[in-house]
């Protein structure tokens, strides 16, 4: 069996062939398709006929979604194009089975079907990227909630009675948190650090270099203390998070995904800032909770398409 698998970024698609055992044959990217709901659409089909011999089609996307219907609620960046809309409608006949799912609770997915929450009954993820994504598996099952929106952790509040997005948890625990407060602690614009939104726009000094967080965490290893202190304010953010989610489902466990879990350290110090919680948590009696990094990092969001594809299709996904 043969899948296409899409996963539609907010800047770019990547797609790839995928087999039920998740061995990739063939990959690719090109810039996202955010001028109609038309060009959304044709990237779709153009890759069905041009991968002619495929048995379904799956795709991540961003947004609210009833991924058992199709219907997006809303889509990120793709709401103004196809947002409250079916997909599967808007696709048409296409001779292949297509399945869709929010790209966070596809990662979960992978990580429960095939990663590092596979025989976890209750567990929480958190995707850090450009926002936090992430996602919650209840009795070993992906919780999607009332309205689709599950484990949507990006709107948590950080302080009581803010309720601007500047106090979204986003803004606290995301990658490009820990970049806008490593900017701010050495007195330089976010989009130094490649850093720009609808939020907080800034532009760039030419005479230096765009930091990524590869010297961020080159500048921790280093002891800087700007940079460490900046760090050290974020993982407390992280782990405010780690704490919500395992006093409100108390999982078994909690992994972290996303690219900046390729650096070693980060498990050991999110690790160490949630084990100065221990003495209050173990003052009350709570239980503790495992935490871990996920299986599937760059390629998470297609892999749990492919799941999603599979478990809507009966094909044997671990359940």
């Amino acid at each position: 069996m043969q899948l296409l698998a899409l996963d539609f970024g907010g800047r770019h698609v990547k797609h790839c062939l995928m087999d039920e055992n998740l061995e990739i044959t063939e990959r690719g990217e090109f810039p996202a398709p955010l001028e109609s709901a038309d060009d959304f659409v044709q990237v779709i089909r153009d890759l069905y006929y041009e991968y002619d011999e495929v048995d379904g089609i799956a795709i991540s996307m961003p947004g609210v979604i009833d991924a058992d219907t199709g219907y997006l609620y809303s889509a990120g960046v793709y709401t103004p194009l196809i947002g409250k809309t079916n997909l599967f409608d808007r696709i048409g006949v296409i001779g292949v089975p297509v399945s869709v799912e929010n790209d966070a609770k596809a990662s979960v997915m992978a990580e429960a079907y095939y990663g590092s929450l596979q025989d976890v009954r209750d567990a929480a993820c958190i995707i850090i990227g450009r926002a936090l994504g992430g996602g919650i598996v209840i009795d070993g099952r992906i919780r999607k909630g009332s309205h689709f929106a599950s484990g949507e952790i990006s709107a948590m509040l950080r302080t009581a009675g803010n309720y601007e997005r500047d106090n979204l948890a986003a803004r606290g625990a995301s990658q490009s948190a820990l970049l806008m407060l490593v900017a701010a602690a050495k007195g330089m614009a976010p989009a130094q650090f490649g850093v720009s939104t609808r939020i907080v726009k800034s532009e760039a000094d030419p005479n230096l270099p765009i930091y990524s967080v590869d010297d961020v965490f080159k500048w921790i290893d280093e002891g800087d203390a700007q940079t460490c202190e900046a760090y050290r304010k974020w993982l407390a953010n992280l782990v405010q998070v780690i704490i919500n989610l395992k006093m409100t489902i108390d999982p078994e466990k909690i992994v972290l995904g996303g690219a900046i879990t390729r650096f070693e350290r980060l498990l050991k110090d999110v690790q160490a800032e949630y084990d100065k919680s221990l003495p209050i948590m173990n003052y009350f009696g709570f239980p503790d909770v495992e935490l871990g990094i996920c299986k599937f990092t760059a390629d998470s969001h297609l892999v749990g398409a492919v799941a999603n594809w599979m478990y809507h299709n009966s094909f044997a996904v671990d359940d």
